[in-house]
């Protein structure tokens, strides 16, 4: 009778099958995982260098209007501008900047009756003087003789005695320290106004001064000062971004404090403070800095504070933002040059194609 043929799988090699799978399925287990791992980290790596591009920026105000800087006299222009930043070229910033709606007071039937109330906390008893329908000015006499001019719509005002012809200030002067001086500026300019919340943070600088003849110019010390200035501005945007005045150096809220000793210690005071709606903001593009520098180097910036040379040396480039004395409708972000000698320049930084530069020295 014939052997049958056994078709079926012997235990050797059935065992050879199981070694083999064993051992493909082992390195193609290592194989995916290193692929999965490997895709995983470059997926990663390629999102985080080629990040989804952020929104436009939302300019919900349409066209700006230029900020609108006093005119720089040409002899107040250096010829020459020489950049020495720390690395030796022009800083980045972000391709944009929050705008800021600045709300305006609209004229009230009862803004007269109110600036009375006004210069009573400041003691001035006598009717005002109207010098336009916005504008009043009071005068008294005790102890010093002061005027206070008051714009009743917008409520900012300016404070000024006559201590340049009261020599007997300028002896044995107690000047205070800058906390004590900011705290009577601001304890000063309570007696009337509610003190803003971006100003009653902030920090304020303080310098010595001495009286030459009808000026007022820096002294060195203490024991070289007949009075003290005080200089408020706003609290930095974000936490970061310096305000700047038109003011070469001054802040909204500038005051001249005198003896300690006194009974009137403010001697002056000039309150230009402007509301800003915090919750009103849209951002915008802004110009790329090295245009900002070609217009100043052309003379087209504005100057805050001049050098007494031809040639300026900028020695920092920062974004900031420009608080006009004169009211606004937006506060808007500024390029600031600061540089040797106090020098300070600025350029507006919105991108030009939303800026309506018609009543502007800039383009």
């Amino acid at each position: 009778m014939p052997a049958t043929s056994n078709s079926g799988l012997t235990l050797t090699q059935a065992k050879t099958f199981s070694k083999s799978f064993v051992l493909y399925g082992s390195v193609g287990l290592v194989v995916f995982l290193v692929f999965w791992f490997a895709s995983g980290a470059f997926i990663r790596y390629w999102i985080a260098t080629h990040p989804e591009p952020p929104p436009p920026p939302t300019v919900g105000f349409g066209i700006l209007p230029a900020p609108q800087f006093p005119i720089t006299p040409d002899e107040s222009k250096p010829k020459q501008f020489i950049l020495e930043t720390p690395t030796g070229r022009l800083p980045d910033f972000s391709d944009r900047a929050l705008v800021f709606f600045m709300p305006k007071n609209s004229p009230g039937l009862l803004d007269a009756e109110k600036s009375k109330s006004f210069a009573l906390e400041y003691e001035f008893l006598s009717v005002p003087e109207i010098l336009d329908s916005r504008t009043y000015r009071w005068q008294k006499t005790q102890p010093l003789f002061t005027t206070l001019e008051y714009d009743i719509q917008d409520q900012v005002f300016s404070y000024i005695s006559d201590f340049s012809n009261r020599p007997e200030l300028l002896l044995d002067s107690e000047l205070p320290t800058k906390f004590d001086a900011i705290n009577e500026v601001k304890s000063f300019i309570k007696k009337a106004v509610d003190l803003p919340s971006d100003i009653s943070t902030a920090s304020g600088t303080f310098a010595f001064v001495k009286s030459v003849g009808s000026d007022l110019l820096p002294a060195v010390s203490v024991t070289d000062a007949n009075f003290v200035t005080v200089d408020l501005n706003r609290s930095p945007i974000e936490s970061r971004y310096q305000i700047y005045t038109d003011r070469d150096g001054r802040g909204v809220i500038h005051a001249l404090v005198g003896n300690i000793k006194n009974t009137e210690k403010i001697l002056q005071l000039d309150y230009y403070y402007y509301p800003i709606d915090y919750s009103v903001i849209h951002s915008y593009p802004l110009r790329p800095v090295k245009q900002a520098w070609d217009l100043l180097q052309g003379g087209e910036g504005y100057i805050s504070h001049a050098v007494s040379s031809d040639q300026a040396t900028i020695r920092e480039v920062t974004l900031g933002y420009y608080d006009s004395t004169t009211p606004q409708m937006y506060l808007q972000p500024i390029y600031v040059f600061s540089g040797d000698d106090g020098f300070l320049g600025f350029v507006p930084a919105i991108d030009p194609s939303f800026l309506n530069t018609t009543k502007t020295n800039l383009p």
